[in-house]
């Protein structure tokens, strides 16, 4: 599909959240993901996150069941979602919504790369915001998640997005190359691979492929074995870091 046929189906969607919602907590819409990148692949989808105040989060519920139901028509063909993003939590006040599994303070280094679509504009670097997780404790994060990811993927979880498998893998290769690569934080996959492209065996370059033909069940054993390897190496390396 050409770039101005998604952009045609973006703003159809923007305004349907937009008309649905701006009554009810609604302050500002965001486009995320990777749908108007060079990361933008046959799976990517229309990502929109929206910052809320007072908000019902069944009306999340109730929006995201409206896209599924009208994926063809209203979508496009593409799958959509909404995630309410309470201004409250990006001020340090208590985790609510999809921020009770991304994390705030890395939410917070992501926003000012999304594009604005609607509503009040945000300086997300301004003292009243949360503050981004330091490189190490986000790495110990992200650690820890990708551990919980090993044992879902080796115990065959239905349930699991194997998508979120080398995506997740390439998160912490990001925080590494922050750390110890000198890789000024961007959200881009392409701008990551191409600041490590003279480590070739680097595990990133497997994990983008991986991400971007779409990690299937075939893809598990030989990608969970790097993994392992990497993890282990990651653990040793940030526990020397300050």
């Amino acid at each position: 599909m050409e770039q101005k046929q998604i952009i045609n189906h973006i703003n159809q969607v923007s305004k349907f959240t937009v008309n649905q919602l701006k009554d009810k907590g609604l302050i500002s819409l965001y486009l995320a993901g990777t749908i108007l990148s060079k990361d933008r692949t046959k799976h990517s989808d229309i990502d929109l996150f929206g910052i809320v105040d007072n908000f019902d989060f069944k009306e999340e519920e109730k929006i995201n069941h409206i896209f599924e139901k009208k994926r063809k028509t209203l979508c496009g063909g593409f799958e959509c979602r909404f995630r309410g993003v309470p201004l409250r939590t990006l001020q340090g006040g208590k985790r609510e919504g999809v921020t009770k599994f991304l994390h705030p303070k890395r939410l917070i280094k992501l926003f000012p790369f999304w594009k604005h679509l609607w509503g009040e504009k945000f300086d997300f670097r301004h003292t009243r915001f949360v503050k981004p997780m330091p490189l190490k404790k986000e790495a110990l994060w992200l650690i820890k998640i990708l551990g919980k990811d090993l044992k879902k993927v080796r115990a065959g979880a239905q349930t699991y997005p194997l998508i979120n498998y080398p995506k997740n893998i390439i998160q912490l290769v990001r925080v590494e190359a922050e750390h110890d690569l000198k890789f000024k934080f961007h959200p881009s996959y392409v701008k990551l691979q191409k600041h490590l492209s003279k480590h070739k065996q680097h595990i990133i370059h497997e994990a983008i492929r991986l991400r971007n033909k779409g990690f299937a069940s075939k893809d598990i054993a030989g990608f969970t074995s790097e993994v392992e390897k990497y993890l282990k190496e990651m653990r040793k390396k940030v526990n020397e870091w300050r």
